[in-house]
């Protein structure tokens, strides 16, 4: 059944596929301890016993032939007291597949099922021992490609987000207490309604979880990445300006113009962020059909960008067709390349067509600048003079729609008093908003929702 645990014993490979160092099988539920002995050869005649959360050195033999299978070190976690609840087992042994394969093969045949994806970590969620957020946050650790987004996951994984969510919901508990007492026992006298005082209460709770709200198109940045595109005239150094980027060389780079014929993407991390750097061919008027593909590429390559680097240099006087090109093209940085070849001829006009954008100059070739136009970039990308606590940064979109809903549910709460509707009204409101919170952390939230949520896990995990 959707969102229900199987009473089974089941069992799992944890290790990524592939040939390492270590391995490991883990098993999780009423049998796992069973299984675990039948696994191990015993040299004396009396049963084995094993200490809860203490590793030790055990040999693997096959159940029904006695060959060896491997030495392990085997845990086992006597439930309530391990990650999912119930008793776990992990044995961690040498990380041949073959070996893996062979523990795991003996372990169903022993009376263990093979895991579903993420159902260790649903049964942790149904066992209470995390919540919906907290299960998310482990799937984005795992996928992390950058060490400030395993921050956030790590964080989240630690139930900040909960804890950020506690007081609103209390917040709005009370309200609901203090209106579902007035509806209920309104011949008792009870204080009348406080419009002005319940009306600030609401704002606050509305203002609280905007907070969080606004926090996602940083959250959203930092979980996808950004595509971002380098453009510009023929032999201004977008290449090797892609190349600095990258901290390597990717581009071919040459001091012929329009060696890069077509666009040219690779992604890197720029201050933590994950970022998908296009190289484009130089943008110009030109009869030769392959580089007039390329330029249509390049073009197509700044629709589909969330930011636009444009690249000048530093040396040349400024050209009507570059002048032209930056006028009409949505850069959100203009990079000045070449300064190690001389001061730069055209700054003025330069920053003049840059309306107030960060223009940065740097020479890709002895990297001066790099550091700089890196910074800027993150700049930009985060938005500036937007600062967010780490714990309250929104990263899942199920989670920002929960948010989006539980203001718009508030606020009509809160114009329903305004407009002289009794609390009844306001109070159908009430219940929904907490409803719509108690989605993030999967109080609220359908069984097939979450198998859903949980298929995108990993195997074992």
């Amino acid at each position: 059944m959707p969102g229900e645990i199987r009473q089974s014993t089941i069992a799992a490979i944890s290790t990524p596929p592939g040939h390492g160092a270590i391995g490991m099988v883990r098993l999780s539920g009423p049998a796992s301890l069973s299984v675990l002995t039948k696994l191990v050869r015993n040299s004396s005649s009396a049963p084995l016993e094993l200490q809860p959360n203490r590793a030790s050195v055990q040999i693997l033999t096959n159940p029904d032939s006695g060959l060896l299978i491997d030495e392990a070190v085997v845990i086992w976690f006597k439930g309530p007291h391990s990650f999912t609840g119930e008793d776990v087992v992990e044995i961690t042994c040498h990380g041949s597949p073959v070996v893996l394969a062979d523990i795991l093969r003996h372990s169903i045949n022993l009376g263990a099922e093979l895991a579903e994806p993420g159902e260790f970590t649903l049964r942790a969620f149904l066992n209470n021992r995390l919540d919906l957020a907290q299960a998310e946050a482990i799937n984005d650790l795992i996928h992390s490609q950058t060490t400030y987004q395993a921050r956030l996951a790590a964080r989240q994984l630690r139930g900040e987000l909960s804890r950020q969510l506690d007081p609103l919901k209390q917040a709005i508990i009370e309200l609901i207490v203090h209106f579902e007492s007035t509806v209920e026992f309104v011949e008792d006298d009870l204080d009348p309604l406080d419009l002005v005082q319940h009306s600030l209460r609401l704002d606050q709770t509305i203002a609280g979880i905007d907070r969080l709200v606004a926090s996602y198109q940083l959250g959203r940045t930092v979980r996808a990445g950004v595509k971002m595109a380098l453009v510009g005239l023929p032999n201004v150094g977008k290449s090797s300006v892609f190349n600095a980027l990258l901290g390597r060389d990717r581009a071919i780079v040459t001091s012929l113009p329009g060696t890069t014929r077509d666009t040219l993407d690779d992604e890197t991390s720029i201050n933590g962020l994950p970022v998908n750097l296009v190289d484009t061919a130089g943008i110009r008027d030109t009869v030769d059909p392959i580089e007039q593909l390329g330029v249509e590429r390049s073009r197509s390559a700044m629709t589909d960008a969330d930011f636009v680097i444009a690249v000048t240099e530093s040396t040349t006087e400024l050209r009507d067709e570059e002048r032209s090109l930056l006028s009409d093209i949505p850069f959100t940085i203009l990079v000045i390349n070449k300064c190690d070849l001389g001061p730069v001829q055209h700054l003025e006009r330069l920053a003049a067509l840059a309306a107030g954008r960060p223009v940065i100059t740097i020479s890709a070739l002895t990297g001066e600048g790099i550091d700089q136009l890196r910074e800027s970039i993150h700049q930009a990308v985060i938005h500036p003079g937007i600062r967010f606590d780490e714990s309250a940064i929104v990263t899942n979109e199920r989670h920002y729609q929960a948010l989006v809903m539980a203001i718009d549910q508030l606020k009509q709460a809160r114009d329903d008093l305004h407009s002289g509707f009794t609390e009844e009204i306001a109070l159908n409101n009430l219940h929904h908003a907490l409803r719509s919170l108690g989605v993030v952390t999967g109080e609220t939230l359908l069984g097939d929702i979450i198998n859903q949520i949980f298929s995108t896990f990993c195997i074992g995990k």
